[in-house]
């Protein structure tokens, strides 16, 4: 399982469609309002600035992908 935390955002989405291409269809969305990027997508909403909503979404993970944009501060 490839997790992307973040995944709604245009470089998580533009992730997505390239490890479906060329990696692997086994892929968790994640984000506060998650939607499917591929159509065999998992999807998981949760709030990633809440430590145990994030340890949630990549159990199971063999690798997460951090790609939410955060402010500067």
């Amino acid at each position: 399982m490839q997790t992307i935390l973040g995944a709604n955002g245009q470089i998580g989405e533009e992730l997505a469609r390239e490890l479906k291409r060329n990696f692997t269809s086994s892929i968790r969305i994640v984000s506060r309002d998650a939607k499917k990027v591929n159509d065999t997508d998992e999807i998981f909403s949760a709030d990633l600035s809440i430590p145990e909503k994030a340890i949630e979404a990549v159990k199971g993970s063999g690798v997460a992908y951090f790609t939410l944009g955060l402010p500067i501060s």
